[in-house]
């Protein structure tokens, strides 16, 4: 899972807490974006947890499912719609385990969703799963949020060098010609002449292009 897409997960963990507010949340995660987990308002821990992405790795299977067993669950939402995701959970004997069909996953799944194509949007495909079935969708979503406190905000803008002043980060990252801006090389140029900073970061196993005359850079989020 990419930073981005775990960040707007986060709605998904809103919408569970407004559900059950009692109940503890944990989510599985990569080495990537584990260090996300501790800003996330709502989340008791995560699991961090890489799997490849190529294959089955069973004997990764059977540990992670190990793992989720040890911590008794109850309720196990799958979002990706990939088969083998819904393995551990099943090898765990996770209770109630939510998620698509998908990969016709009857079996690993005993809490079928149905309908995963008429919903248009990422964030409405995963966060439906956190309603009950059948409930209609709300107008809007809670938003993710990011609870980062005040001092580790300022070591790290010292750190990178960017004041006291307003900032943007630009983070390219993203792949697929539907995550491309074309637009996004001119907006690099007009924040520093609207006196903010502005700072570039990237993932290492992406590529970048800060050329003008390759204006189309995947783009993960503009903040």
């Amino acid at each position: 899972m990419w930073i981005g897409d775990f960040v707007r997960g986060h709605t998904v963990v809103r919408v569970l807490k407004q559900r059950w507010p009692n109940r503890p949340v944990d989510l599985l995660v990569t080495s990537l974006c584990a260090p996300l987990v501790d800003y996330m308002p709502g989340v008791r821990s995560g699991i961090v947890w890489d799997l490849p992405r190529s294959r089955l790795a069973l004997a990764r299977q059977w540990g992670l499912a190990a793992q989720l067993r040890a911590r008794n669950y109850g309720t196990a939402l799958i979002l990706p719609r990939t088969w083998k995701s819904a393995l551990a959970p099943a090898l765990a004997g996770i209770p109630e385990r939510v998620g698509f069909v998908g990969e016709a996953r009857f079996g690993l799944l005993n809490r079928w969703r149905w309908g995963e194509k008429a919903l248009p949007r990422f964030i409405d495909k995963n966060a439906a799963l956190a309603l009950p079935d059948g409930a209609p969708l709300p107008p809007e979503w809670p938003v993710p949020q990011l609870d980062v406190p005040a001092e580790e905000t300022a070591r790290w803008r010292q750190a990178n060098g960017l004041g006291t002043g307003p900032a943007v980060a630009l983070a390219p990252g993203s792949v697929g010609a539907s995550k491309r801006w074309t637009y996004y090389a001119d907006a690099a140029r007009l924040w520093p002449k609207m006196a903010w900073m502005c700072g570039w970061w990237a993932a290492p196993v992406k590529k970048l292009s800060r050329q003008r005359s390759s204006p189309r850079v995947d783009l993960a989020f503009a903040t």
